[in-house]
């Protein structure tokens, strides 16, 4: 079964959307990451762990984990250290995906035969796949009805870039 094991520190930092609400409460992009992907990887034939830094309750239902790199436990020091030792114990880790945009971890999984895919990619994907499903269900236009307010600001600061 291919695992995909996610550097969520990493994913925060680099995906824009993310990012502006870590600025506003980490909860709440935590919380967001494990819905999108509770919602898209739920009863697939894909394990999916989410790796976070810090204290926490690791969680696992079906085929989703969530791991923190420090429990009452255990006490990996940081989600790097703890995505080597899952890497580590991997029966076969041409079978894992590594999601992360850092280097360190990134050429580690390398070494160790497992694949690679960028933070910002991976996220990409998971939108793509979504607004594609919306279409295919008919619950979404292909282009939309209207555009925000944010969404026009953010259009006119991109196309009058000099």
């Amino acid at each position: 079964m291919e695992t995909i094991i996610i550097d969520t520190n990493n994913l925060m930092h680099k995906v824009g959307s993310l990012k502006k609400l870590l600025d506003k409460d980490k909860d709440i992009v935590v919380d967001t990451m494990i819905a999108k992907m509770q919602n898209h990887f739920f009863g697939n034939k894909i394990k999916v762990t989410l790796v976070f830094d810090g204290y926490g309750k690791n969680k696992h239902h079906g085929n989703f984990e969530v791991k923190f790199a420090k429990t009452n436990s255990l006490d990996y020091e940081n989600a790097d250290k703890l995505i080597k030792t899952l890497i580590d114990k991997a029966r076969t880790p041409k079978l894992l995906k590594i999601v992360t945009s850092d280097n360190e971890i990134s050429w580690y999984a390398k070494d160790s035969g497992c694949k690679i895919q960028s933070s910002e990619s991976f996220w990409g994907e998971l939108k793509d796949k979504k607004i594609q499903q919306k279409i295919r269900e008919g619950d979404i236009n292909e282009k939309p009805q209207e555009v925000t307010k944010m969404e026009y600001d953010y259009l006119l600061r991109e196309f009058t870039k000099s």
